[in-house]
């Protein structure tokens, strides 16, 4: 008997050690296997020192988040991407930060608990270089509920630049085609915002016809665009949005109330320009200081 409740209490303690050896403070839900991700997950690594574990979506058919939660008691999320921020806005007993995820809005997004790094650069960093082209009506296609509250913010400052935003709403990217040809002879750019209604794969082609038709530059959320046809992007420094997202996770493991945390919006941005397109277009003189990183 003496020897039963000897095992006994071995096997306890071992189970013990096991569960204390798995225990971590921040689970990391990351959509896919994307250099982008990656570069932002260095940047939240850079920021504070703490147990993690990484689960990628992507590598999954299924996945229960609540079921690992439960069991493993992290302390908070962090989550890279739309398919990672869809799944985390269920997990309502824990904190969350959102990076890299362009339906992510900013504020708690009706969670409970959340916070982090938008997608969007305040406007005036981009009505700044409609004003150094100038370029003053400015089309812009966006879902209502998705962009909208940036666009809307974008019509509130764009007086101070000279720009007037003309826009058009779209409910699918069915509806961007359309849009774009009600555009015809009305604006003198396009600004792609990081809507995936509004510019998404299916879409991309019809910004960079209506720019080759209309003879109008297109000025991009993203560096990836440039290739496009792009005339100019404004390119986030993804490094930088992770140290952001890093600040928040720190200042949550030191106990501070996610709702003393509030959304930002990226701090660092590149001027990418395409040579070839604003030439093409008469801008070949207009120096955007291509490259330069600014604040």
């Amino acid at each position: 008997m003496r020897l039963l409740r000897l095992c006994i209490a071995t096997v306890a303690v071992m189970m013990i050690m096991a569960s204390s050896a798995c225990a971590y403070e921040v689970l990391i839900l990351q959509s896919s296997h994307a250099a982008a991700y990656d570069e932002a997950l260095q940047g939240v690594r850079a920021m504070h020192r703490f147990s993690e574990r990484l689960l990628v979506l992507s590598d999954y058919n299924h996945v229960d988040i609540q079921q690992i939660v439960r069991e493993e008691h992290p302390k908070l999320l962090v989550v890279l991407g739309d398919a990672a921020y869809a799944t985390a806005r269920k997990i309502r007993q824990l904190p969350v930060v959102v990076l890299m995820a362009p339906n992510y809005r900013g504020g708690s997004a009706g969670h409970p608990a959340m916070t982090g790094v938008t997608l969007y650069l305040p406007p005036e960093r981009y009505l700044a270089l409609f004003h150094a082209l100038k370029l003053h009506r400015v089309g812009m296609l966006g879902h209502p509920g998705k962009s909208g509250q940036y666009i809307r913010w974008v019509q509130k400052v764009a007086p101070e630049y000279a720009v007037e935003p003309v826009v058009r709403e779209v409910a699918s990217p069915r509806d961007v085609s359309g849009q774009l040809n009600s555009l015809q002879g009305q604006v003198d750019a396009l600004w792609l915002l990081p809507d995936d209604t509004a510019v998404a794969r299916e879409t991309v082609e019809a910004y960079f016809l209506f720019s080759l038709q209309q003879q109008v530059p297109v000025i991009a959320f993203s560096g990836a665009y440039l290739q496009s046809g792009a005339a100019v992007a404004l390119d986030l420094n993804r490094h930088d949005m992770g140290r952001q997202a890093g600040s928040m996770v720190a200042a949550l493991l030191d106990g501070k109330d996610v709702a003393n945390l509030p959304v930002e919006f990226p701090r660092k941005a590149v001027v990418r320009t395409n040579l070839t397109v604003l030439r093409r277009l008469g801008f070949g003189h207009v120096n955007l200081n291509s490259g330069a990183e600014s604040r």
